[in-house]
């Protein structure tokens, strides 16, 4: 890790962009909090997972398409107050079912005594502002869905934040050229190939980018 912030130190201040899930917490806090809500999902989200196994075809879904997935499982926010949402993702975390992992969030600690740190994730927005304020990283982009009186609905608010999605939204949200980003799955890739620096986790560590050393 020193030698990474060594690298990161000789850089001008700028932005430093860490995926969430995976990365920053053990585990998915999206899918943790889908777990929860299978039973009481709104009617779009249950007319696409159907009434047999839901959690069966969420993953089959995650498997030929983990953006759409990312996407359904926001969704099924829908119904919910911003408050309840939190309420949730608190719970996710208090029960260990996805915890913090203590290399990437000391690793981000370190990084912004110099640079600005963003979370990215293709969870939904407010899961992750839950984890962050854990962190002690209060810029969080993720999946938003526009709130109608009070109440999340199922619609989807640009830009999206997974894939090349993930690009988009840096370069709107954050900076045209972040000066560090790491993640841990192939979705994260687009990101990653736009930063100065770049590290891996996970199902692409050491692949096209170096594994971050712990």
């Amino acid at each position: 890790m020193n030698a990474l912030l060594d690298q990161l130190n000789a850089l001008p201040p700028g932005d430093a962009v860490f995926d969430l899930d995976n990365t920053l917490l053990v585990g998915d806090i999206g899918e943790s909090t889908l777990r929860r809500l299978i039973h009481r999902l709104p009617p779009r989200v249950a007319s696409q997972l159907g009434t047999t196994n839901r959690w069966a075809a969420y993953e089959a879904l995650a498997a030929r398409d983990w953006c759409g997935a990312g996407d359904v499982a926001a969704q099924a926010l829908a119904g919910l107050s911003p408050a309840e949402v939190s309420a949730i993702a608190t719970e996710v975390l208090d029960s260990g079912d996805v915890r913090l992992n203590p290399h990437t969030v000391e690793l981000a600690r370190r990084i912004s005594q110099r640079h600005r740190v963003w979370i990215l994730t293709g969870s939904a927005e407010l899961l992750g502002k839950v984890a962050g304020a854990r962190m002690g990283i209060d810029r969080v982009i993720g999946l938003r869905l526009r709130e109608v009186e009070g109440r999340l609905s199922d619609e989807l608010l640009p830009p999206c934040t997974c894939g090349e999605g993930k690009v988009l939204a840096t370069r709107q949200l954050i900076s045209e050229r972040p000066v560090f980003a790491i993640g841990d799955s192939p979705t994260d890739l687009p990101v990653l190939r736009l930063a100065t620096i770049s590290r891996t986790l996970g199902k692409i560590a050491g692949r096209e980018f170096p594994a971050l050393e712990t």
